[in-house]
């Protein structure tokens, strides 16, 4: 599918949302917002918001800065009189504020939760930070690996009891972070058009990621303890929850959990006479496992999806990005769009009567532009005045 900028909508468009730039969760978590039809006005520094690796460059990325989709920016100086007269201007007209700074930040600009609540009582204002906004490591630096291995997530990841030695940033920045963060946005904005009182909602990674493990740890309780990683029967211990390689290198996942859903698995690779199969036996598991392995080995990815296509055996392709993209059920669901000649995921989730859209694009979302300022109530004159005062570029 090919899609480009169009108008805003979504089941969010009566949200208005003031969001101050920054990296990983926050501007994931306002892009998802966005892509629903919330009004996020994006507030950048002068000069632009530099990229956590230098070697990269966020607007002559372009339409591939797709976390900067659905939004425009405004480059402020925060740190004038006029600058912050104009944050809190527009804090007067929005249901919340999201910001990703360390504690404390905010508060020395003068655009803490006390001033911004003063100048909107019904303000939800959102902090999304790694460690939250109190106890002892909050003011230490940190990343994704770091608050997923203090939160226990890390410690589930792994292969034959290894330890991963990384992970990409999802399970704690996008997951953990970025989606608690709307959700805890949403939830405050509720409550605030129901009590007409605002609130200051916390969002922490290292929380959010522990409470994606719920299920593991509740499994772990009922099973009397932790397994290490890799070794138990959903995260790759068992021969019927892996990944397998390929003969062309490349992999399938079968995840035939259930006795029902195994049964296809094993008859479809000629192996449902084999006792050791149909015993269920752990101590079988080593041999299982290699038997599998062998099979898999002997034929490349594709075969082995046309073959099991349509079955309930429970084992598809490992696939890429861009295969991923071009897949029949992606294209299908219209799940990948083609924005600027950048592909990229449609916005989830889905609403049958209020859909989503990718109201403004990457490339638009990367500069500035102070006439963003026109929809939150400022005239051309005022804006004029404002970049004359060096308020805004």
């Amino acid at each position: 599918m090919t899609g480009t900028a169009t108008m805003r909508q979504g089941p969010l468009s009566s949200l208005k949302i003031v969001e101050f730039t920054g990296i990983g969760p926050a501007p994931f978590g306002a892009m998802l917002l966005a892509d629903l039809g919330a009004q996020v006005l994006r507030i950048d520094r002068p000069g632009g918001y530099p990229p956590p690796d230098p070697t990269l460059d966020f607007e002559k990325m372009g339409p591939a800065a797709i976390f900067n989709r659905g939004r425009h920016a405004v480059r402020v100086n925060v740190k004038s009189v006029e600058g912050r007269a104009l944050i809190l201007r527009l804090v007067a007209e929005a249901d919340a504020l999201i910001e990703g700074y360390r504690p404390g930040t905010m508060e020395k600009l003068g655009l803490g939760p006390e001033d911004c609540l003063a100048a909107n009582p019904r303000l939800a204002y959102v902090r999304m930070t790694g460690w939250g906004q109190d106890g002892p490591l909050s003011r230490m630096a940190g990343h994704d690996l770091n608050y997923i291995g203090l939160s226990g997530a890390l410690s589930l990841f792994g292969e034959q009891g290894k330890l991963a030695t990384g992970l990409p940033p999802l399970i704690g920045d996008m997951g953990g972070g970025g989606l608690f963060m709307a959700f805890g946005l949403l939830a405050a904005v509720i409550e605030a058009r129901q009590s007409g009182k605002g609130q200051v909602v916390d969002a922490a990674i290292v929380d959010g990621s522990a409470s994606l493990y719920a299920l593991l740890k509740a499994l772990a309780v009922a099973g009397g303890g932790q397994t290490p990683p890799g070794t138990s029967t959903i995260d790759g211990g068992r021969h019927f929850y892996r990944t397998y390689v390929c003969a062309d290198g490349r992999h399938v996942a079968v995840g035939a959990i259930e006795p029902a859903f195994r049964k296809v698995l094993l008859k479809t690779l000629g192996l449902d006479s084999d006792p050791r199969f149909l015993s269920n036996e752990v101590k079988d598991e080593a041999y299982c496992t290699e038997r599998l392995g062998e099979i898999f080995a002997g034929q490349p990815r594709d075969h082995w999806a046309k073959l099991f296509d349509g079955t309930d055996g429970c084992v598809t392709p490992v696939l890429d990005m861009a295969e991923a993209e071009a897949h029949p059920q992606a294209a299908a669901r219209a799940a990948f769009i083609d924005v600027d000649g950048v592909m990229q995921h449609a916005p989830a989730p889905r609403f049958s009567r209020t859909p989503g859209a990718i109201a403004i694009t990457g490339a638009e979302g990367c500069r500035n532009a102070p006439e963003a300022l026109e929809p939150w109530g400022f005239g051309a004159d005022e804006i004029a005045a404002l970049r004359a005062a060096g308020a805004i570029e």
